[in-house]
């Protein structure tokens, strides 16, 4: 993304996402996801759970580069949009 873009996308992260969370349950299945870890936290070994923690930086960065994705898509989108559609 170009600096412009990044301006946005975070502008979209940090004030914009939050209120788009309760029409995809997402409250909801970041707390059965976070039981679900911490369940599986407490069974592992040390040198496990330093996998487990790279892991999940792993997936995170896999998340936020599927919203950067997303963002990218939906920006595009909007340039049609934006045209005159009168002939």
């Amino acid at each position: 993304m170009d600096e412009i873009m990044q301006v946005l996308f975070n502008d979209v992260i940090d004030r914009l996402l939050q209120k788009y969370y309760d029409q995809t349950a997402y409250a909801t299945r970041c707390k059965s996801r976070d039981e679900i870890g911490r369940r599986l936290w407490e069974q592992l070994p040390a040198p496990q759970k330093e996998q487990l923690e790279a892991l999940q930086r792993a997936y995170d960065a896999a998340q936020m580069a599927e919203l950067e994705a997303m963002f990218l898509a939906a920006f595009d989108q909007c340039k049609p949009l934006a045209r005159s559609h009168s002939a």
